[in-house]
């Protein structure tokens, strides 16, 4: 009699208890004769990256109330969510959702640059294009270009973007993404960062070499700093050529007068080894116009780096410093972390 009452209360908790189908939300169908959602399902089929322009993405029914009225959840693209819970009592966002068509289809063609120059690790479950949006918490309101959270990702202020400029902002989102996952491994951080002195960061570049003197025409350089890091100089440019035309008047330690190209080469990688010598790959920006620092802290000091192992896949990174042993090593941490923990291929 016991197992005859129990199964009718079973089968009875069982049609009340919906599936989520929370899962179906996600997927993006086509419709060729839209073709804004026709790009949607593009990228979804290229991709698997469903591409939202509200943050509400829709309602699963979940049971029916004792008046015997309908409850649903109502599945939302929230940007408080972490991995570990939720940051809604600290910040909260304004967000301005994309009306105009035109726009639409341009944050469309963003989110395919992005994900085209991205690897797979690096997509988000979901993302959300909005036209704008704030960050309000404590510290004031502040404009957000991106936010990447645990399952979200979301680009906005793209309508003032230039097309030609859309490669190198998706770099540079791509590059927040990869800091972002990789600043989640605190012990791996912690090795790199003890690799170099902490005494060295934000130093003008003249107090950490002072005997330095920049080969160059101008009277007016009386400092050194790494110049010839700056990828202009690596190529076809008018840097370059005015480096060769004017030659070396200051610089006793470097040929005088006009140089060669080879001339120009074996003082970038003369400068490169002084830098890399202290375990950086870049300098920062002064706190006076036309000045170079070493990296303020090790948090800019992980910016240059990630920038840097983006910029150049592995092999020309390792051809790049290997006449720096520190760069190499701070470099093989924060490879293992993008390698086997992101899966990111470099």
């Amino acid at each position: 009699m016991l197992l005859a009452c129990l199964l009718p209360a079973c089968q009875k908790e069982d049609g009340i208890t919906p599936g989520t189908g929370f899962e179906n939300l996600y997927i993006i169908s086509d419709n060729p004769e839209d073709s804004i959602q026709h790009k949607r399902y593009e990228l979804y089929v290229t991709y698997g990256v469903p591409v939202f322009f509200n943050d509400t993405i829709g309602k699963v029914f979940v049971k029916m109330d004792v008046d015997g009225d309908s409850v649903f959840h109502y599945e939302t693209l929230d940007l408080n969510w972490t991995f570990s819970g939720t940051n809604s009592g600290s910040v909260s966002y304004q967000v301005t959702r994309m009306t105009d068509p035109g726009l639409m289809m341009k944050s469309l063609r963003f989110a395919e640059i992005f994900l085209k120059n991205s690897q797979p690790a690096l997509y988000p479950y979901a993302m959300w294009l909005t036209e704008k949006c704030w960050q309000l918490s404590s510290a004031g309101v502040e404009e957000m270009e991106m936010i990447s959270r645990y399952r979200n990702l979301m680009f906005s202020w793209i309508d003032g973007m230039k097309e030609e400029e859309m490669p190198e902002k998706a770099a540079s989102y791509r590059n927040e993404v990869v800091k972002l996952k990789v600043q989640n491994y605190a012990d791996e951080l912690k090795a790199f960062n003890s690799m170099t002195d902490e005494s060295q960061y934000e130093k003008n570049w003249a107090d950490v070499y002072p005997d330095e003197i920049l080969p160059y025409w101008s009277a007016s350089v009386n400092y050194w700093y790494p110049r010839p890091l700056e990828e202009e100089w690596e190529q076809k440019s008018s840097y370059r050529e005015d480096m060769k035309g004017y030659g070396n008047s200051n610089n006793p330690d470097w040929p005088q007068g006009v140089w060669t190209d080879e001339t120009v080469d074996s003082y970038i990688l003369y400068c490169r080894g002084l830098v890399g010598a202290l375990g950086f790959v870049c300098y920062d920006t002064g706190k006076q116009y036309g000045a170079r620092w070493t990296p303020h802290n090790v948090d800019i000091d992980l910016d240059l780096y990630l920038i840097e192992m983006m910029k150049y896949p592995r092999k020309q990174f390792l051809e790049r410093w290997e006449g720096s042993p520190l760069v190499i090593k701070k470099y093989e941490i924060l490879y293992a972390i993008i390698r086997d923990k992101l899966g990111v291929e470099l």
